[in-house]
Order: C-alpha cells, then structure tokens, then sequence
C-alpha cells in the first residue's frame, strides 16, 4: 500500500518547509542521503511577473530542500513549455541569483544533450546521471489535463522533441512517460494552489500544505481529491487505473501527516475548475472558435485556453480584436464574415474550413501549436497586443540562445 504524508505548514518559510518535509520523510521512512549527486527539478513552466507571476516553485521550498539535503552534490535542473526558453524562466522566477549564491550548478535542461534517438522516452544526460531526483511540482489548474500536479510535471524531464510530440496523445504519452527515470522524493507544493486558470496563469489559494510521497501516481490520485476531481472524469487517471497503475479508491492508500481525507475535500471545495472549452470562452462577438469533436482538449485547445488565462492575467483586452474565425480540426464552412479585415486562423495542421469571404488566411502548423507560439503570434493576427515588445528582447535572445546551445553543447560537469 503506497504511503503518503500531508503536513500543513505555518508559514511559506525555508525553515517551516523543511520541518515539514522532515517530519514527511520519518512518517514515510526515507532516509536523508548523503555524498550524492541530486538534482532537484522544480517546477517551471514560464515565469513572469506580469504574465505568469505564480506559476514556479517558490524560492523558499528550494531554500528547505537546499539546507536539508546540503549533504550532498546538489544540481537543479529544470525545463520550460515548448516554446519558452528555460533559462529566461529561471532569471526572471529568482533561481539564477539563488544558485550563484549558494554555489549550486543550475540547468536549463531544454539546452542539455540528450541519449541516442531511438527510444521511446528519452530525458536529457544530466537527469540519467544523477544518483537522486526531487521533484518539486506545485497544484495548478490545467487547460491540457484538467490539473497538474506530479505526473505533469515529470514531463518536464523529457527532452524538449519528446516533450512537444506527446501533445497529440497526451495521456497514454504521459503515463509512458513515468518509466523515465522516476523522482526518489515528490514533493507536491499546494502552499498557493492555483484556480480559475491553469499552469501558468490562474488566482492562487493560499493552502498552506505539502503532499509528499514517492510514488507519482499515488501522490496526484491524492492532489485530484484535493482538486476536486472524479479520478474516472481525468483522462490519464482513468488510464492508469485501467493499467493498474494507481488504485480506484483512495482507501487503497495510506494517507498520514496532519489532514484527513475529508479535510482534504473540505479544503478543495475553494476550488472553482476552469471551462477548458475555448469554443465557450467569453470571446467578443467579433471573435469565434470552431472546433472539431475530434480533437481532443489535451492537444491544441488546451494550448488556446493556457494563453487565454495568461492574455487575461497580464491584462491584455481582446474587446477591439478584428474580427476572426479560429479553426481547430476540420469544421466545414465557417459563417460569411461581416467586415473586409476578417481573418480565418488555422490552429495546426489537421485544421479545415471553408473560408470563403475572409482577406486574410493564417495557418500556425503543427500536430501541436506550443502556448509559446500561440501567445506570440495570436494577439498580433488579432490586433490586439504585440508580445514580442511586451517581452522584449531578452526573452526572443534567450529563445534564440537556447537552440544554439542545444545543438553544441557537448558535455555536462
């Protein structure tokens, strides 16, 4: 039976967290190692301070684990959405000033080399080597999978070409996923957990908790309860049951620490999911999407509805955007537009239509259009915002910097 220990913390502070975390690892009987090589992944899918100001691991989690596992050689590694350069994400969440402080190498992990092609899953040389990994993901929303907790965010070890092709089959892909070098210790960062949005922009919920456990899939059957999720209603939870992989009922598992179940679900019920249909999204009436029911929500729609939440966190108004019509999947004949700056926006490459009537006619291509590209390129076509001088010109150096890295760094420390 797979243990798992919640503990409530008094304060979002390095010595609250790391007591915490300890008196989690006695309850589950780990051990504190030592003379290893770790690597500690936090979670960072984008941070900004406008645009995706709570979407990272706060400093004070990796301040506790610092301390705690000092014993050790410790290497913190972490990866970006598609899209957006890991290393601009590790500047601006504070990570870059913390690791030269402390000494401690930092990783931009999209740049790393990874193994030979040819296996299914593959996780870059420096996430192989290590003899330990802590995972620190946090609980967020999730306009690809509902929510995001632990299995999420072992995605971010996969190798930014294996990372961007699972889109399309997200939850068999994310589950395959869970073979690749598996973390020794999760731990589930639900202090703010993030609402009404998704991974990288939504309103956060102060919980004051940390769900800590070793097993990925028992650790997020726990955080879907705490979310407010049917596990049978969650794609890749459903799937893992089916397999055998996580159990059904939660008496199934052992839940220890400072919480109950129902406590748990009490806490949750702050929780407000949001509509992951970008055809039902609060559009101006100038704007429409059409989509096809075969396609699926985890692949492009859930990429429109991530930069929808962070277009509205940064406040970017879509109100006086032109009109347009944004097509995903195969949809047949769009309705006849009422102006002679119409634009008809083809989301990848299975998207269809007959768009007779629109001037303008744009196609982002693709089996999966990042969030990164969906939140460059889309304002622009609809004229409302341009990102690219919202971001500036650090964030396009460091997307220009992170390829050419990637192709010729050649080894790792």
């Amino acid at each position: 039976m797979d243990r798992i220990f919640v503990a409530r913390v008094s304060a979002l502070s390095p010595e609250e967290l790391r007591s915490a975390i300890q008196r989690g690892m006695k309850a589950l009987g780990i051990a504190l190692p030592t003379h290893r090589r770790i690597l500690i992944q936090p979670a960072c899918p984008w941070a900004h301070p406008r645009f995706a100001p709570h979407a990272f691991t706060p400093l004070a989690l990796l301040e506790a684990v610092r301390v705690l596992f000092s014993g050790n050689s410790l290497i913190v590694g972490a990866s970006s959405l598609p899209g957006f350069p890991s290393r601009y994400t590790l500047k601006r969440a504070g990570y870059s000033a913390w690791a030269r402080r402390h000494g401690i190498p930092l990783w931009p992990l999209d740049e790393m080399p990874g193994p030979p092609s040819g296996s299914e899953m593959r996780a870059s040389q420096i996430v192989r080597e290590a003899d330990g990994v802590i995972a620190l993901p946090r609980l967020t929303g999730s306009g690809f999978l509902g929510f995001a907790g632990a299995a999420r965010h072992h995605m971010f070890l996969l190798s930014p070409s294996d990372h961007l092709q699972a889109y399309p089959r997200l939850p068999e892909a994310l589950i395959d996923s869970l073979t690749v070098r598996p973390p020794d210790l999760i731990i589930l960062d639900a202090t703010q957990v993030l609402h009404r949005g998704g991974e990288l922009a939504g309103d956060p919920l102060t919980f004051s908790l940390l769900i800590i456990g070793t097993d990925i899939l028992a650790v997020d059957r726990i955080a879907a309860w705490l979310y407010g999720f049917d596990p049978m209603e969650v794609p890749w939870l459903r799937l893992a049951i089916q397999r055998g992989l996580v159990p059904n009922s939660l008496k199934d598992l052992q839940i220890l620490g400072d919480l109950s179940l129902e406590d748990l679900r009490q806490l949750g019920e702050q929780i407000v999911h949001a509509d992951p249909y970008p055809e039902r999204y609060a559009w101006p009436s100038q704007v429409r999407v059409y989509r096809s029911e075969a396609e699926p929500l985890w692949n492009i729609p859930g990429a429109l509805m991530e930069t929808l939440w962070v277009l509205e966190r940064g406040g970017i108004s879509l109100a006086k955007a032109r009109e347009a019509a944004i097509v995903i999947g195969s949809v047949g004949e769009l309705p006849r537009p009422r102006t002679d700056t119409a634009a008809a926006v083809l989301l990848g490459d299975s998207a269809r239509a007959d768009y007779r009537g629109y001037s303008r006619i744009v196609r982002l291509p693709g089996r999966h259009v990042p969030v990164a590209r969906l939140l460059l390129d889309l304002p622009y076509i609809l004229q409302v915002a341009s990102m690219r001088s919202e971001l500036g010109w650090g964030f396009l150096w460091e997307s220009v910097r992170g390829v050419l890295r990637r192709r010729f760094v050649a080894k790792i420390p």
